[in-house]
């Protein structure tokens, strides 16, 4: 028998939660869902800490509407807790310095709704937790109202004097060329410094800046992030960037992720590139996918480079395995330096190009 609930959330948490575990059972591995959707999630069965985490986040200022569908064998206590925050309060270095609400519920026996007000650019992060060892499902139905439909959710230009130079960031699928509204986390200099949701960003600059730091996460497509970005200062300077959406059919590149020299061990800068992966299979498990490996040329012989790259494809593989996907809709396979981007690489950048690991959506 289906057993209703409406937005279930829960409280205490322990210092375990704020480690660099992946699993979306913990907060840092938080699945980046829809606002308006429906899809679920199975608690992993954990003995200590079985929860589940998510995060919303509303392009417009409305109220948020979820329903929680619990499937499971026998009633077991169900507790949780929304935060509702300017940053995603799973995020390690923000969770401080973000301003952050909460919610506590308790979970009753009957069918619940529950409307959120939530501010344009606000997350809600919601943590579930039920007894270990229980391996529920829980279906969610989210839907979402905008409230001040003259909000503009593509555009922010937060340009103040002709006399400064103009630094922008235009925001493009990469297969259509279709404007994306994304996050767009700047650091590097005082004036830029900061949040934004949007699909284009202008903002006045003081100085070049040499190491800036490019963040961009927008629902449907891969995360990226570029480190020590050099800006130039010039009377205009444009970044258009790139998103890889998930397109049935095609192969797309898993940009940010990356192994240990000449071995299949995936380093931790990957994982935020993994974990939207992850979340792409979660929440569409019509989806099954080719996991590609490719290494360079100078990698050993070709018998070597084939096994490795078989291997890093694999670890792919046991990565999402060991958060919530099924196997069975994982296929990875190794191309040696077969198809490199670059025949013959000319510098460290070309030869990177070479070390990739691509994916093939199959919509099955």
């Amino acid at each position: 028998m289906k057993i209703f609930f409406i937005l279930l959330f829960f409280t205490a948490f322990n210092g375990a939660l704020l480690g660099q575990r992946s699993s979306y059972n913990h907060c840092t591995g938080a699945v980046f869902a829809p606002i308006e959707d429906s899809f679920s999630l199975s608690f992993l069965g954990e003995k200590k800490n079985n929860q589940i985490w998510l995060v919303l986040l509303a392009k417009k200022t409305g109220v948020l509407s979820l329903e929680l569908i619990c499937n499971g064998a026998a009633l077991h206590p169900y507790k949780g807790v929304i935060y509702l925050s300017d940053e995603s309060y799973c995020a390690p270095d923000l969770r401080e310095t973000s301003k952050i609400d909460s919610l506590t519920f308790e979970i009753k026996q009957r069918k619940e709704y529950k409307s959120i007000p939530m501010e344009r650019n606000q997350y809600a992060t919601i943590c579930l937790e039920t007894e270990g060892g229980v391996k529920d499902a829980v279906f969610f139905n989210s839907a979402f109202k905008a409230t001040k439909i003259s909000e503009e959710e593509q555009i922010l230009d937060f340009t103040y004097t002709d006399l400064l130079p103009v630094y922008s960031i235009i925001l493009r699928d990469g297969q259509n060329n279709n404007p994306v509204s994304g996050r767009i986390i700047l650091q590097g200099a005082p004036e830029i410094n900061g949040s934004y949701f949007a699909s284009q960003l202008s903002i006045n600059l003081k100085q070049p800046i040499k190491k800036g730091s490019i963040k961009i996460e927008a629902p449907g497509y891969f995360p990226i992030e570029y480190k020590e970005h050099r800006i130039p200062l010039g009377a205009t300077y444009i970044d258009t960037i790139y998103l890889n959406g998930f397109k049935a059919g095609e192969l797309t590149k898993l940009e940010q992720v990356y192994f240990i020299a000449g071995l299949p061990e995936i380093m931790e800068e990957s994982y935020a590139q993994l974990n939207r992966l992850r979340d792409l299979l979660l929440l569409n498990p019509q989806i099954n996918i080719e996991i590609h490996g490719h290494v360079n040329l100078d990698e050993n012989s070709a018998k070597k480079a084939q096994k490795l790259s078989k291997q890093r494809a694999y670890m792919v593989k046991e990565y999402l395995v060991e958060n919530g996907v099924s196997p069975k809709r994982l296929y990875p396979v190794g191309f040696g330096y077969s198809k490199p981007v670059y025949a013959q690489p000319k510098d460290e950048n070309e030869k990177e190009a070479n070390r990739r690991v691509e994916i093939l959506i199959k919509d099955n």
